[in-house]
């Protein structure tokens, strides 16, 4: 029996709560939601953007989406694989036909729209993937920005590398991009896919013009290397993200759902420790597949340091972390690898922070 190709899907609901429960649903479930127009001009945009790929793309849409009308629509039937319409509420339904009323709940929905596709049984496939997959996958973000999860990042997968593990580090920090720049690697945002640095050691930038392919892409990623570490950067009001429409939310939401591990990195200063509190509180309305770990960065001495140490752990415990480790306070050695533009192993291999990320990594590939 030939293979069915999963679709791609995109939402063209005005309705938040609506396109949320939508794309949200589909997504947990293990359907590719790729993008979320915000108007129809966006929508038109994104389909015309690449017309190979149309043939797979499904359009859920709703008549409250400014700039929609019928014959638009109509002209949309030709050029994607299937329309779904839910009705919105307003006068304009009437000038549509076939417009479906809005699911109540999920099981609603997942099946009205694999009978329109007839693609059965999405995250079957998805999790029959990823039993396949060869990497190990972490994902590092942190509740606000400077915390450093990129330094963190960067070397964790140096030294994976330098053990001989097959390594793709990703940049995915959408709003600061910051992997080129601090190692020196010019137009690596114009990559098709990625560039190899050192043996063992590949380097991408997520962007826009990767979220059409992501799927594939990041499920030949996994069954090429042995690890695949993530820099996702700030991930604050994470539970809106994993409902957000716009392209930037997706790593996010494939990293929650597809990682085997998220870690948060996080200092221990007052305002840290407060945006880690929050972002606790979101993950307590969410459930997500990814086991999370706490990394507790620029750790200092002293009673002082002790204490905040303490807060940092209490505000943790909620989350159950998988682990807990603490990244020691080494500013000449982090700021030597940055003037360079280079990595720990590179610059300072006897510092304490080096280290201590070479010993988490001989942990993970243990």
């Amino acid at each position: 029996m030939a293979e069915i190709a999963l679709p791609i899907v995109v939402t063209a609901i005005a309705n938040s709560e609506v396109e949320g429960f939508v794309a949200g649903t589909l997504f947990s479930q293990g359907w590719n939601v790729v993008f979320r127009a915000l108007d129809f001009d966006s929508l038109m945009k994104f389909i015309d953007s690449d017309l190979s790929a149309n043939k797979n793309v499904v359009i859920i849409f709703s008549p409250d989406l400014p700039g929609i009308s019928a014959k638009l629509v109509g002209s949309l039937q030709a050029k994607v694989r299937q329309l779904v319409g839910f009705i919105s509420g307003n006068s304009d339904d009437q000038e549509y036909s076939g417009l479906f009323g809005v699911p109540r709940e999920a099981s609603e929905l997942l099946n009205l729209v694999r009978g329109f596709v007839r693609a059965p049984l999405i995250r079957s496939a998805t999790v029959e993937r990823a039993a396949k997959r060869r990497a190990h996958v972490i994902a590092i973000g942190s509740p606000s920005g400077a915390s450093g999860c990129t330094s963190l990042a960067m070397n964790l997968a140096m030294e994976l590398s330098v053990l001989g593990k097959e390594t793709l580090l990703m940049d995915a920090d959408i709003r600061h991009p910051s992997i080129a720049p601090m190692l020196s690697l010019h137009k690596l945002d114009a990559e098709q896919y990625s560039r190899t640095i050192a043996p063992h050691l590949s380097v991408s930038e997520f962007t826009r013009e990767h979220v059409l392919r992501l799927g594939d892409h990041l499920d030949e990623v996994v069954s090429k290397n042995d690890f695949v570490i993530i820099d996702l950067g700030s991930i604050e009001g994470v539970a809106d993200s994993l409902t957000d429409r716009r392209w930037t939310s997706t790593m996010i939401h494939w990293s929650c759902e597809q990682a085997d591990e998220l870690w948060l990195v996080s200092k221990a200063d007052v305002l840290a420790i407060h945006r880690l509190e929050t972002l606790v509180r979101e993950f307590s309305q969410i459930t997500i597949h990814a086991r999370v770990s706490l990394a507790l960065n620029m750790n200092a001495r002293g009673k002082k340091a002790k204490y905040r140490e303490e807060q940092f752990l209490s505000a943790a415990t909620p989350l159950h972390p998988k682990g807990v480790f603490t990244l020691p306070r080494d500013v000449g050695a982090l700021t030597h690898a940055e003037d360079e533009r280079a990595t720990l192993v590179e610059t300072d291999d006897r510092s304490s922070i080096r280290k201590c990320i070479a010993k988490i990594a001989v942990e993970l590939s243990s």
